[in-house]
């Protein structure tokens, strides 16, 4: 074990201002300067280390490489960089209506969002959002100068940009590209980050572990990840002097009914990696449920966007009659996890089918299709008419508003780690996501770490104290060869079908329990069998890992570890509030601490 210099102990006792967060900087003033860094060919391994390619990712990706000249790796899983959970967004982002009939301002977004996040939203990072969100879209989307993306948002008739209403939002401040503005929007930031002469673009890679020392007081310093390719097996390990980014997203994949795409991502990667580094996490039991999902039987749950209900659609039960206002004043617009308890008990009202259902049909035909293109295509390929039909849903698992604690600027509690979008817990959230906050998220925190690093007494800080450690040849050799000789040694291809079938059984076991007793409503009990049974599951998926490594046992691994995390921060935390609603048992079962869970934010603004 090495210990800290002379003058890199000097320097992080004069920034550690905060425990969690040793390199917390010493004020907010910005800095004229910038850390500029050596030609990409004097070291290899000067490099900032970006894993995943959606809009967080890619915001500090490009805002590293373009404003502070930092050479970035992205990793991603999927064989494009498009392939990646921010693809799916329907709705839109967030913007600012400037408009002065629509009274928008910063003030009033930061209002919805800590009413939508029932009282626990962190201050400062909402501010952040309503602050510097404007300028991050205008920098990092609206770009027409070639250096960013340049989306063609949806505009009106005079050429402005489209704002939209989506519900708990007091102004029509969202801006889409029809339904499909996380399409639109990783489209032009991921060919931005593809084009850039800085940034090297890594597909069919997952990270399986990230490479930590620990100094002599026990502060853990993170030097990169070790790698597995997805089709190939071919183990690599990388090593950064400039940080390592988790920017892999949330864990909604874990549920047996969820929002997220099939496959890895969503699978609680981020989550995983930094408890297995040591990293804190923090809100894990705030996973959000989504109140309208299609719901089709066999089929994964396709989302059906925030958007229709701003725009009108009705919630209705099985003989027509619309209940929304049964468990709120504001009916369908109300916090998404208010709505979705109640589309999740007006569910079990029947035994069998589905007892609720979304009206949109009272809006004119060829507008409804014009406006949700995606959804009204996806509907006719199962023989429904989103201008006809009343459409099934079901709530289902769409976003973690928890994960990898971090400060304000994406710093984490081990030196060189740092994390943005859903894979982090900034505290913007709280108990509950106001909708079409996380793209805008993604931008403010992604961009916000590049500038931290970007600035020569925080970024050169990181970067002296991480290249002491990788100067320990030894070590770094050790952990390297450790990792890529695994390969032989467990060489089992011959049997690998084995394991990826075993691993995928249980996955879906994984997300049965998870559904069943973590879900929209939560028992002490559920949870406690929960946790007991995910231990289990997590106990054989590392000896899966052990013995063959690939997507497959990396998932279920992954999937394991975040799913024990937010089962026992479920079970920790016996107050409900925001999407966390936890049923007592006994005398008091029809009860929860601190009100019902059916509560409506009146704790906050």
């Amino acid at each position: 074990m090495l210990a800290l210099s002379h003058v890199a102990k000097r320097l992080l006792r004069k920034e550690r201002l905060d425990v969690t967060f040793p390199l917390q900087k010493l004020a907010t003033r910005e800095t004229s300067g910038r850390f500029m860094s050596t030609h990409l060919g004097y070291d290899a391994n000067d490099r900032l280390i970006v894993i995943g390619s959606g809009v967080a990712g890619c915001s500090a990706a490009l805002t590293a490489a373009e404003q502070h000249k930092i050479p970035v790796t992205l990793l991603c899983a999927g064989s494009l960089p498009t392939d990646c959970n921010s693809f799916w967004a329907q709705g839109g982002i967030i913007y600012r209506n400037y408009d002065p009939t629509t009274n928008d301002s910063a003030a009033s977004l930061v209002a919805d969002v800590k009413r939508a996040g029932a009282g626990l939203c962190d201050e400062g990072a909402v501010w952040k959002l309503a602050l510097e969100g404007p300028q991050r879209v205008r920098q990092l989307l609206l770009d027409d100068q070639g250096k960013y993306a340049n989306v063609p948002f949806d505009r009106t008739s005079s050429g402005a940009l489209s704002c939209c209403l989506e519900a708990s939002h007091a102004a029509p401040r969202i801006i889409h590209f029809a339904d499909h503005t996380g399409k639109a929007i990783t489209e032009h930031i991921t060919a931005a980050a593809l084009n850039h002469p800085l940034i090297t673009v890594v597909t069919d890679t997952l990270v399986t572990d990230l490479i930590t020392r620990e100094t002599d007081d026990k502060q853990k310093v993170c030097l990169g990840v070790h790698t597995i390719h997805k089709n190939t097996g071919q183990r690599q390990s990388l090593l950064s002097l400039r940080g390592t980014v988790l920017a892999s997203g949330g864990l909604g994949g874990i549920y047996e009914h969820s929002t997220n795409p099939a496959g890895f991502n969503a699978l609680g990667s981020s989550t995983a990696l930094a408890t297995r580094a040591g990293a804190h996490t923090s809100d894990l039991e705030y996973v959000q449920f989504h109140p309208t999902a299609l719901y089709i039987p066999n089929e994964s749950c396709f989302l059906l966007t925030e958007a229709l209900r701003g725009e009108g659609a009705v919630l209705r039960d099985r003989h027509g009659r619309a209940f929304a206002k049964d468990f709120h004043p504001d009916g369908e617009l109300a916090p998404r996890d208010i709505v979705a308890r109640g589309v999740f008990n007006e569910n079990q009202k029947v035994d069998e089918g589905n007892n609720v259902f979304l009206d949109i049909t009272h809006r004119d035909a060829d507008w409804l299709r014009g406006r949700f293109p995606s959804i009204d295509a996806h509907l006719k390929k199962r023989g429904l008419d989103i201008t006809k039909d009343h459409l099934p849903i079901t709530p289902a698992a769409h976003y973690t508003c928890g994960g990898v604690t971090t400060d304000l600027e994406g710093c984490t509690n081990v030196i060189g780690l740092f994390s943005a979008g859903e894979a982090a817990r900034t505290g913007l959230h709280g108990g509950n996501r106001l909708a079409s906050t996380s793209l805008l998220e993604g931008l403010v925190f992604g961009g916000s770490i590049a500038d931290y690093l970007g600035r020569p007494e925080q970024g050169g800080l990181v970067r002296e104290i991480i290249r002491e450690y990788l100067n320990d040849t030894e070590y770094a050799t050790e952990k390297i060869n450790e990792w890529r000789s695994k390969t032989k040694s467990k060489d089992i291809r011959n049997g690998s079908g084995i394991y990826k079938e075993r691993a995928s059984e249980m996955l879906k076991k994984l997300k049965r329990i998870m559904w069943d007793h973590v879900g929209v409503v939560r028992t002490p009990i559920g949870l406690t069998h929960a946790a007991n049974e995910i231990a289990e599951i997590k106990e054989e998926a590392c000896d899966l890992f052990e013995k063959y490594a690939c997507a497959e046992t990396v998932g279920i691994r992954d999937a394991s570890f975040a799913g024990e995390a937010v089962a026992q921060a479920a079970l920790t935390n016996r107050v409900s509030a925001g999407a966390h609603c936890i049923v007592l048992e006994g005398p008091d079962s029809d009860k929860v601490e601190e009100g019902l869970c059916s509560s409506d934010e009146s704790s906050d603004v």
